[in-house]
């Protein structure tokens, strides 16, 4: 049995939240599940294989909040690490490697960053040679402050000058942002909502919005294949082929009356390699390849887009069985099905159906991973803003708000992230997936505007970094 032991920092020992949140990435790019213990001083992380890995730990930054932060490809050993040191190493070389591969591609780092890289690989080097632990944690913990102060800082210079250089380029795709509409009635609101480009409407929505608003739209998911995503009329059928017939059904309807605004079908979302007690894995990909193939065959002249949960794979961690979204991904395309874009579903800081929050480089990783498949990316995005404590009714599906970050530090790392996206050519979109809170309780204080139709920060966050990023 695979084990790595730390020894923890005095003034820090991980929460419950924390502790669940951790997993080890192996050689091959997915999580292990593991079993972790946080007790006399030492983190011990089990798992039920041998080789070296990545460890992830959400550590908290008191400038950023929390973030998770990984080390370097640590061997197994009987001696334990230090998990500061090691989280530092980690980031800093992670760091490093990055800021090079920017500067090869033309980027000219800024003067602080440089100096704040310096900084941190001195206090590090420091830290190491360290006798006394107290000293030792006291200058790992500075190095790995200043390094995510670099980290964001030359994210922030890498999105705001790349993305406006892309803006710029008529030969490069344009990058547009989406609002969804949400299940309720369609308001003309919703459809005329700045800055937003396009619209995300269900197919039994697509008249109504249609005649709110002259935005191009986006139709689907057909289905939300995620825990307590399907509807209950889906729900209550009585088995597998009774539900797949009525889906297939409900998606040759919708096609046969497509809108002429239609530009992108979204045929199926929250595809994450795990089944549920309603849908199995193999089931949710059967549906999606025979909604795919039904779709073709109608000759329509719209494309296609799958989406899939855990893009980092994370809930592999604390899960038997189950595989890598990536590779459910790749599975599909190897089948031949007719996919045009591959829809990123990440729930920002939920728990235990979402992400946990990152350190911006760990972005730039995960779209350069899933760029490999060939395809546009887009991504669809949730994130709690002003959420209030709900109790949810019996027998729903519910996340909880997972961290300790104030709406400040999310909209903080919305900012960092979405010019980041945007100078990312292999990223064409991004949508916003619930427009009022009330829209999808499974996921409180997720939306654009409060239950009583108030906008949030958030609107004026979205509209001030397009207009940045278009800026001339």
């Amino acid at each position: 049995m695979g084990e790595f032991r730390f020894r923890l920092p005095a003034d820090w020992k991980p929460t419950t939240s924390q502790a669940k949140s951790i997993h080890v990435i192996g050689l091959d790019g997915v999580p292990s599940p593991c079993r972790v213990t946080a007790e006399d001083g030492f983190l011990t992380i089990a798992r039920n294989r041998d080789e070296s890995g990545k460890v992830f730990v959400a550590f908290p930054f008191e400038k950023f909040g929390e973030l998770t932060v990984g080390t370097g490809t640590l061997p197994e050993t009987a001696v334990p690490y230090q998990l500061v040191i090691e989280l530092a190493r980690g980031t800093l070389n992670r760091l490093r490697n990055q800021i090079s591969i920017w500067q090869e591609g033309g980027l000219e780092i800024a003067d602080s960053v440089e100096q704040q890289v310096n900084e941190a690989t001195r206090l590090l080097s420091e830290a190491i040679m360290q006798t006394d632990s107290v000293l030792s944690d006291k200058g790992a913990n500075d190095a790995l402050r200043i390094a995510m102060e670099a980290n964001v800082g030359v994210s922030r210079q890498f999105g705001t000058e790349v993305s406006q250089f892309r803006t710029t380029q008529p030969d490069m795709p344009r990058f547009w942002f989406a609002n969804s509409v949400g299940a309720k009635d369609v308001t003309a609101e919703q459809c005329a909502a700045d800055p937003f480009h396009l619209i995300q409407v269900l197919p039994e929505q697509a008249d109504a919005a249609s005649a709110a608003g002259n935005k191009r739209m986006i139709v689907g998911p057909f289905l939300d294949a995620s825990p307590g995503g399907m509807k209950d009329s889906i729900v209550e059928l009585d088995d597998f082929f009774a539900r797949r017939d009525f889906i297939l059904n409900r998606c040759r309807k919708a096609v046969r009356n497509l809108s002429p605004s239609s530009s992108l079908l979204h045929v199926v979302s929250g595809l994450n390699g795990m089944g549920h007690r309603h849908l199995s894995y193999p089931q949710q990909t059967q549906i999606t390849s025979d909604m795919l193939n039904l779709i073709d065959e109608s000759q329509i002249d719209v494309p296609m887009m799958v989406s899939f949960d855990y893009p980092w794979a994370e809930r592999l961690a604390s899960a038997v069985g189950g595989a890598h979204p990536l590779q459910i991904a790749d599975s599909l395309l190897r089948q031949g099905v007719p996919i045009n874009f591959i829809g990123l579903d990440i729930n920002l800081d939920y728990w235990p159906c979402g992400s946990v929050a990152r350190d911006p480089l760990q972005w730039i990783d995960m779209i350069d991973i899933w760029s490999q498949l060939g395809l546009p990316l887009i991504l669809c995005f949730r994130m709690p803003t002003m959420a209030k404590e709900q109790i949810p009714r019996s027998g729903q599906l519910f996340n909880e708000v997972r961290s300790t970050l104030s709406d400040e530090q999310r909209l903080s790392i919305l900012e960092t992230l979405l010019p980041m996206m945007v100078a990312r050519p292999g990223v064409h979109g991004f949508i916003w997936r619930q427009w009022n809170d009330a829209d999808d309780p499974r996921f409180p204080g997720a939306g654009l505007v409060t239950e009583s139709g108030e906008e949030k920060p958030v609107m004026d966050l979205l509209r001030s970094v397009t207009q940045r990023i278009n800026a001339s």
